[in-house]
């Protein structure tokens, strides 16, 4: 198993919150498993793997996770199923076992927030096999609660 922290193939933007820093903001990045694994091999970088982590989201410190999951734009004939959540702490928060064979979200309700008091990431856990193929987009619905005094 490898925690991949780098972001070979797509862009999972900065750990920091838009302009608008009193507001629900809409964190998300698109994964297109053909890209990264072509941008993977051109950087000689380790190919995915089951059990691999990937961080795709930055969450700046003071972060309310209300929601988020994957939803699947491209299948991929693999059988490969993703959690969503956060390595080290509840690696199924947003998303457990969402297959990229099926077109569709796999999403979580708003019954358990998450507070990220630091800098943190949402990382997808690769459960079976790699995708070689498919799209995905990530999304998190992230308050800002740090304070904000002037």
């Amino acid at each position: 198993m490898t925690a991949f922290t780098d972001s070979i193939g797509f862009n999972k933007g900065t750990a920091a919150f838009p302009a608008d820093v009193n507001s629900i903001s809409k964190f998300e990045v698109k994964l297109d498993f053909t890209e990264i694994v072509a941008a993977r091999l051109a950087a000689g970088a380790t190919a995915l793997a089951a059990a691999d982590t990937l961080q795709v989201i930055n969450l700046p410190a003071g972060s309310v996770v209300l929601t988020g999951g994957i939803q699947v734009t491209t299948v991929d004939a693999s059988t490969a199923t993703f959690d969503l959540g956060t390595t080290g702490g509840t690696p199924a928060l947003l998303a457990n076992d969402a297959p990229i064979a099926t077109l569709g979200y796999t999403v979580a309700n708003l019954a358990n927030p998450y507070l990220s008091a630091t800098a943190d990431t949402l990382d997808i856990l690769i459960n079976t096999a790699a995708p070689t193929t498919g799209v995905i987009n990530v999304f998190a619905f992230v308050a800002n609660v740090a304070a904000n005094y002037e």
